[in-house]
C-alpha cells in the first residue's frame, strides 16, 4: 500500500538520522511467467515490474543516488553528543523482557513521556544537530582544543538528558573529559545512582565521590555549574540557555525544516528536508558558517546552482530556500571561491489558472481487465466510476486535455497537478516535461515547450491494492510464499487466521486535481 512518495518520505528520515546507504530489503525475485502479482516476500516492499509504479521507480533511485553522493563523501558535523540512557529504560518494570525482547529502534515505544524523549524532540524542533552515544563509546572519547573527539568527528559539547542512572566508570570519564577542556551539559539534575545490583553499594559510593568533586555553584535561579580543570559542568532546566553555554549551533527554528549537518573537503554540507505540510519560501539561517559561498542541489531533479545568500553581523549565513511539503534540498558551502550559474528559483507572476478540461482518460496497462475510455469534467478518482472494471483496476492510465496560452505573453508556467494517486509522467505537446512521484506534484513548463494551443498528457499509475482486493473477493490465489503464511497486522483484515483484503473498499486512484497553471519567472 506504499506509494513511491511514501517511500521517499520514509527514506528521508533515514538520511536525517545519518544513514548514508539505502538497501531495499527483501525485494523478491519473480519469474516473468509467474501469475500477477508475482512472487512476493511478506515483510518487504514489492518493487517489481508487476507494480504499476515500476516504470517510475528510477526517479526514486536517482533521488537516493544524488543524496547518497553527498552523504557518503562527507562526515558528521553535529555539535551535540547526547547520552543514550538505556539503563534508565532497563530499570523500568514491565513485560518487555517477557516473550518478546525489547527492541530499541524507535523513540515512541521506548522512552515515552521521559526527559530523554522531550530533549530529543526539542533539539530536532529547534534546529540543533546531535548524535547519540553509549557508555562503551564514551570510554574512547578524547578532547582537543575544547572539542570532544570520537570516530574522527569533533563535537562542541556533551549533554546528559536528565537520566537517573549512570555507571560510575561513565561519570568518572565525563569528569576526566571536563578536566581536559570539555563542556558537559546536564538537563535538570545529575544522575544519582548506578545501574544493576552487582557490587551496588561500592559502585554507588564511587559515583558519589566523582560527583562530589564538582563543587557546584549557582549561576542563576535556573542554572548551576562547576569549573573542572580546563572545562566545566553546567546544570539547568533551561535547554536553550544550557546549549548556549555549550556553544551549540542551530538553524532557524519553527520553519518545519529538519536538517542534517555534515562536512567534506569543500566545506559544510546540509541535507534539508521540509517535514511540514506548508511550503517554505524564505530566508533560513545557518550558524557558524562564516562568510562563504553556497550552492543548492535539488536531489529530485538534479538541478543546481549558486544560492541566493546573505550574512548577518556575526558572520552567519542566510540562504533563501523554496521547499514544497516533504521536499528536500542539499546545501554545499565552499571554503574557497566557487562559481556557477545562479540556482533557478521559481517566482510566480500571476494567479493560478484552472485547467478544467474536459479530461479524457484511456487505460493503458494493468488488470484484472482494462476499463473503457471515459471523459472527466471535473476530475475525480477512477474508482468512483460506475464501472466495476475501474474499481478493481491497478495499472496505468493516460489523461489528456488541451489548454491555451496567450500569444503575446509567452512565459514559463508552474504546473500543479493537485492530488495524484500515485505517480505521474507529464507531457506537453508530445515532449516529456517531468516524472513526479510525490508527495508534491509540481513542475515547471518552460515557455519554449508551449504553443498557442497545447496538448497536456498525464500518465498516472496507482497502487496494487484494488486488484489484490478483487482477487481475494473472488478467491483467486496470489499469496505465493515459500516458507511463511500471511499474518494480518490489523484485526479487520483477518480471515481464517490469515491476511485477506476482500473487505477493502477501493482506494482513490488517478489524477484528482485540481490542475492549475501559474505564470512564473525562473531566475
Amino acid at each position: 500500500l506504499s506509494s513511491l512518495g511514501d517511500v521517499k518520505k520514509a527514506i528521508d528520515l533515514y538520511f536525517l538520522a545519518g544513514v548514508n546507504h539505502i538497501f531495499y530489503h527483501g525485494t523478491a525475485y519473480s519469474p516473468k511467467d509467474a501469475p500477477w502479482p508475482g512472487w512476493l516476500f511478506y515483510a518487504a516492499v514489492h518493487f517489481q515490474p508487476t507494480n504499476p509504479q515500476w516504470k517510475d521507480f528510477h526517479v526514486l533511485n536517482e533521488y537516493i543516488t544524488r543524496v547518497q553522493s553527498f552523504l557518503q563523501n562527507s562526515k558528521s558535523n553535529n555539535d551535540i553528543l547526547l547520552y543514550y540512557p538505556i539503563a534508565d529504560r532497563y530499570s523500568q518494570p514491565g513485560v518487555s523482557m517477557g516473550p518478546l525482547l525489547q527492541h530499541f529502534d524507535g523513540m515512541e515505544r521506548n522512552f515515552e513521556k521521559t526527559d530523554f524523549e522531550h530533549i530529543s524532540r526539542w533539539l530536532l524542533d529547534n534546529g540543533y544537530s546531535f548524535d547519540f552515544f553509549s557508555d562503551r563509546q564514551l570510554q574512547s572519547f578524547s578532547v582537543q582544543n575544547e572539542r570532544v573527539l570520537t570516530g574522527g568527528n569533533r563535537y562542541r559539547t556533551i549533554l546528559l538528558p536528565g537520566n537517573k542512572l549512570i555507571p560510575e566508570a561513565s561519570f568518572q570519564k565525563l569528569v576526566a573529559l571536563a578536566r581536559d577542556g570539555a563542556t558537559i551539559l546536564v538537563y535538570n539534575e545529575l544522575p544519582d545512582d548506578v545501574p544493576g545490583l552487582a557490587l551496588h553499594d561500592k559502585r554507588r559510593e564511587l559515583l558519589t565521590k566523582a560527583i562530589d568533586q564538582l563543587h557546584l555553584k549557582r549561576y542563576s535561579d535556573s542554572a548551576q555549574g562547576a569549573e573542572v580543570g580546563k572545562g566545566a559542568f553546567y546544570i539547568s532546566l533551561d535547554l536553550r540557555g544550557l546549549l548556549m553555554l555549550g556553544s551549540a549551533r542551530h538553524s532557524d527554528a519553527n520553519t518545519g525544516l529538519s536538517i542534517l549537518h555534515r562536512v567534506n573537503n569543500d566545506g559544510q554540507v546540509y541535507f534539508v528536508n521540509n517535514r511540514s505540510d506548508k511550503a517554505i519560501d524564505q530566508w533560513v539561517k545557518f550558524q557558524g558558517t562564516g562568510k562563504v559561498p553556497a550552492a543548492l542541489f535539488d536531489p529530485m531533479t538534479g538541478h543546481y546552482g549558486m544560492a541566493k545568500s546573505r550574512y548577518d553581523n556575526q558572520g552567519n549565513l542566510d540562504i533563501w530556500l523554496q521547499l514544497q511539503p516533504y521536499e528536500s534540498i542539499i546545501i554545499q558551502t565552499f571554503v574557497k571561491p566557487a562559481k556557477a550559474k545562479p540556482y533557478a528559483y521559481v517566482t510566480t507572476t500571476g494567479n493560478p489558472i484552472p485547467v478544467n478540461g474536459p479530461w479524457r482518460i484511456l487505460f493503458l496497462d494493468g488488470g484484472p481487465s482494462l476499463p473503457d475510455q471515459y471523459m472527466f469534467d471535473p476530475l475525480r478518482s477512477w474508482d468512483e466510476l460506475r464501472d466495476e472494471k475501474a474499481k478493481n483496476f491497478s495499472g496505468t492510465a493516460r489523461y489528456y486535455c488541451e489548454f491555451e496560452t496567450a500569444k503575446e505573453s509567452m512565459t514559463d508556467y508552474l504546473l500543479d497537478l493537485g492530488i495524484v494517486h500515485e505517480t505521474a509522467e507529464v507531457f506537453v505537446n508530445g515532449k516529456k516535461i517531468a516524472t513526479l512521484i510525490g508527495p508534491t506534484f509540481q513542475c515547471v513548463i518552460p515557455a519554449s515547450a508551449l504553443q498557442p494551443t497545447n496538448k497536456l498528457e498525464i500518465i498516472v499509475a496507482n497502487l496494487m491494492a484494488n486488484r489484490i482486493a478483487y482477487m481475494d473477493r473472488n478467491n483467486i490465489p496470489w499469496k505465493i510464499f515459500y516458507n511463511t503464511n500471511m499474518p494480518a497486522r490489523k484485526r479487520e483484515n483477518i480471515k481464517n487466521g490469515l491476511f485477506n483484503a476482500s473487505d477493502w473498499k477501493p482506494l482513490p486512484s488517478g489524477l484528482l486535481g485540481p490542475v492549475t497553471l501559474t505564470p512564473a519567472r525562473i531566475e
